[in-house]
């Protein structure tokens, strides 16, 4: 199981990192579930998956890269955990406390941690987990 998730993960960050919307969409599970510190429900659907990455890292976040500082890890259950930073510039608008907020190209570094779940060669979840107030306290976002 761990070389499949790992063989999954693989394809899943490298469509990620290279903006390739129809492999992003191919690596995807029917009833994948993309879930975001910044959204209370997940995307849930292929579709609905890329057009949260289109969203995040076009109109949002531009350049947002999420590099690995770690060897990915795979678990027996499919989960593959890895250690990254992510970084790029806030261009775009971000709802936050009742209040929507539009970048002027602020830069972030952040690290964090990426969890993505496969089952049968796809990829069923994804969690990118991170400090959201250091990331809002770097694109000039109030925490409170």
């Amino acid at each position: 199981m761990s070389a499949d998730a790992l063989t999954v993960f693989t394809r899943w960050y490298d469509a990620h990192e290279a903006g390739d919307v129809a492999a992003l969409r191919e690596v995807f599970a029917d009833d994948v579930e993309v879930h975001s510190l910044f959204r209370t429900e997940p995307a849930r659907s292929p579709d609905a998956a890329v057009a949260h990455f289109l969203r995040t890292t076009t109109e949002t976040f531009a350049g947002l890269a999420m590099g690995l500082v770690s060897t990915p890890a795979a678990a027996a259950n499919g989960a593959v955990l890895a250690e990254v930073v992510f970084t790029g510039a806030f261009t775009g608008e971000l709802g936050w406390r009742g209040r929507v907020h539009r970048g002027a190209g602020q830069r972030f570094s952040l690290p964090g941690v990426v969890v993505i779940h496969t089952r049968d060669g796809a990829v069923t979840s994804v969690k990118t987990l991170y400090d959201r107030d250091d990331w809002l306290r770097q694109i000039d976002v109030p925490t409170c």
